[in-house]
């Protein structure tokens, strides 16, 4: 068999054992020792240890490290909690004022952690029974909760981002810089869909009654947003702003969000030792998974590449398009989307940007442009079944009377309004690349 008939093989054996249940890890990892054996021998096992102390001790796993340690520190600091609180008292009296308050704070939620299904779990917990048990619309709650969460894949300090860095050879500052507008659009339309739902159909979102607004003082409500709104926004602007303005490293500016995630998790009367424990325990799992798939996802890519898999996937892909630009780029956006709604983003990433990044610059496509499409087009399959994280993230923390129907129906609309972003930014790039060029070039 020609090694390039062994990399379509390795392939279509990649996406074959995902879809029956393996997990993608030891999926990559073991296909990555049997097709690396058929292309260098016995050499293969002088490589591992090499590239495995490469990835350990490169600048990027430090930023990773420590924004997953700033995420899971603000995700037990009780920010959701309070900040829920506050907006409910001041979007309460609007229609559909607490779906148009959920995404607030799941806007900031993302901004400030940076992953994705956290922001799923701690809404739902928060949230489904205040708005539940004031007979707002299920299925309004379930999109705006899933779509909401998800929102942590494009705005910065997006996990997404800092990984796609050191895979394409982007630096993770101009990323971040990149996504801030596009991450922002996409959550105003999304607040301008829920209004405009809520205002042509109150039902789907009553406002609270007037009892409730009334029993909050002008004074209490000024404490409340002090207390509960602004720091959260002052470390997403400490952490944003020193990336954006050149003031310090994405790694520097991540050891920086960890303290003040720290210092507000005391502030808040969070920080003790069963916190910390918990903090501590799921930044070792999250990072633990991160470092394993990137790390084998390593291997299969250049066993991959090494078989000739790139050229032969490059050939297949600009034979589809024509070799036109935007019609590869439209190709590999569809090939994404499709594994996206089968495997696991890391393992999606990881393994597809090695590969897509040289015919990105064989077709003269600007390659920060492609990364926003990218992590926009693998957020739609968040919520896009059949296997769409958010959605059974949701599921398992709902009560029984929010069905799995009300929920996959509820992200329906939010996948179009997220296609037809993904269209402007496609038709548009100046909309994702003005901004790295005003303030890093």
């Amino acid at each position: 068999m020609s090694p390039e008939h062994l990399a379509i093989l390795m392939f279509v054996a990649l996406i074959g054992l995902i879809i029956v249940g393996f997990h993608v890890a030891f999926v990559l990892g073991s296909l990555a020792l049997i097709f690396g054996y058929l292309a260098w021998g016995t050499t293969l096992i002088g490589m591992l240890p090499a590239r495995t102390m490469t990835m350990m001790t490169s600048y990027e796993m430090g930023a990773i490290t420590l924004f997953i340690f700033m995420g899971c520190i603000l995700e037990r600091a009780g920010i959701a909690e309070r900040l829920y609180g506050t907006m409910h008292i001041l979007m309460g009296k609007v229609k559909g004022g607490l779906l148009l308050g959920t995404m607030m704070i799941c806007i900031i939620f993302a901004a400030c952690t940076g992953i994705g299904g956290a922001a799923v779990i701690m809404m739902g917990l928060v949230a489904i029974p205040s708005m539940m048990s004031r007979n707002y619309d299920k299925k309004m709650i379930a999109g705006c909760i899933t779509a909401g969460g998800g929102l942590g894949v494009i705005i910065p300090p997006s996990i997404m981002l800092i990984l796609y860095g050191p895979v394409s050879g982007i630096g993770i500052a101009r990323l971040f810089v990149a996504s801030a507008v596009p991450g922002l659009i996409i959550g105003i339309s999304y607040l301008i869909y829920i209004a405009v739902r809520c205002k042509l159909n109150p039902e789907l979102g009553p406002p609270i009654s007037e009892d409730v607004r009334m029993g909050i003082s002008k004074k209490r409500l000024l404490f409340l947003v002090a207390r509960d709104l602004l720091p959260p926004v002052v470390l997403i602007l400490g952490v944003l702003g020193s990336i954006f303005f050149g003031i310090a490293s994405p790694t520097e500016a991540a050891g920086v969000g960890a303290f003040l995630s720290l210092l507000l998790m005391f502030v808040y009367g969070r920080l003790n030792l069963s916190t910390m424990h918990d903090a501590l325990l799921s930044m070792a799992k999250t990072t633990g998974m991160v470092f394993l798939i990137m790390l084998f996802a390593g291997f299969f890519t250049t066993a991959f590449m090494a078989l000739g898999g790139g050229e032969v996937l490059e050939k297949s892909i600009l034979g589809i398009s024509g070799g036109g630009k935007m019609s590869t780029i439209v190709v590999m956006l569809i090939i994404i989307l499709i594994l996206g709604m089968f495997m696991d983003w890391i393992g999606t990433l990881l393994v597809i940007v090695p590969i897509f990044v040289p015919i990105i610059k064989s077709v003269g496509a600007d390659p920060v442009w492609f990364a926003i499409l990218f992590c926009i087009t693998l957020q739609i399959s968040y919520i896009t079944p059949p296997f769409a994280y958010n959605i059974f993230f949701l599921k398992g923390i709902a009560p029984p009377e929010m069905t799995l129907s009300d929920i996959m129906w509820g992200g329906v609309p939010y996948i179009f309004i997220q296609i037809a972003l993904l269209f402007l930014f496609y038709a548009v790039p100046e909309l994702t690349l003005w901004l790295p060029r005003l303030l890093l070039n």
